[in-house]
């Protein structure tokens, strides 16, 4: 990198009180899948014992109300991450979703932008699962 550049874009780190390591971010993206494979990923994780029902009936809610249209996501075995982007950062505007089967217990986080910490974290009761989520979308005017 030349020495100009990188003399200004500490310069302006310093000015604006931005972190050095924003300069280096390189962004951590997911493929996003399509809905309609998050729904059988999820009966196939129901077929052999797994207790991800509700977050089944979640991703249902999604494709009905036709939120599938503007929300993108990927999973991991019971985590569910959603966001507004396609390609997908995990760690920028998404909201990450678990279910514990055992507990029976919803887990929300919500990651604004690298780098920064979690800005929004709940836990809830099985039977609020879609109800909370839809208070996040309409909070989040996603």
């Amino acid at each position: 990198m030349d020495f100009w550049v990188v003399a200004y874009n500490l310069v302006l780190c310093a000015i604006m009180k931005v972190p050095l390591n924003i300069l280096k971010y390189k962004p951590q993206t997911a493929k996003v899948r399509p809905w309609s494979e998050i729904e059988q990923h999820y009966v196939d994780l129901n077929n052999h014992g797994w207790q991800l029902d509700p977050l089944l009936h979640l991703v249902r809610h999604i494709i009905t109300t036709k939120l599938s249209d503007r929300l993108f996501a990927f999973t991991s075995m019971n985590k569910l991450v959603i966001g507004i982007y396609d390609p997908m950062e995990w760690n920028r505007e998404a909201l990450h979703i678990e279910f514990d089967g055992q507990t029976q217990k919803w887990f929300f986080k919500y990651h604004p932008k690298p780098n920064e910490p979690i800005e929004f974290e709940r836990k809830y009761s099985a039977d609020k699962g879609i109800e909370k989520f839809d208070n996040f979308i309409k909070m989040m005017k996603w």
